[in-house]
């Protein structure tokens, strides 16, 4: 809460799908759920943002990656708040991916399209 966000489970979902968890996989199915929900996501999983770009699932709002630094425990708190420092307004669309020394950012799937 710190930077004025809040953070949802996956569960929370149940009232949209009967399967919330089997979407954990499957950005087709999760990303336009992100979307209705008007919600952004913060992940650390590498093979489900390939899968996203693979299938190009386009997604209107942002995705924060968080590469961890396998060598300390509980990095994300400091990552977004290095994502902050760098970025204090994040753009919809695209992936902002966060280093122990840097923020990449890339468009997501259709973010060239207008909306």
């Amino acid at each position: 809460m710190k930077h004025e966000h809040v953070c949802h489970a996956l569960l929370e979902l149940s009232a949209d799908t009967d399967a919330p968890t089997e979407m954990a996989d499957d950005p087709a199915l999760l990303m336009p759920l992100m979307d209705k929900k008007q919600w952004n996501l913060v992940t650390t999983d590498g093979d489900f943002l390939r899968a996203l770009y693979e299938k190009k699932v386009a997604f209107g709002g942002l995705i924060i990656f968080i590469l961890d630094d396998p060598e300390v425990l509980h990095d994300q708190g400091p990552a977004i708040d290095r994502l902050f420092e760098r970025y204090p307004r994040l753009t919809a669309k695209r992936m902002y991916t966060i280093t122990a020394s840097r923020v990449k950012i890339r468009q997501l799937p259709g973010g060239h399209e207008k909306s």
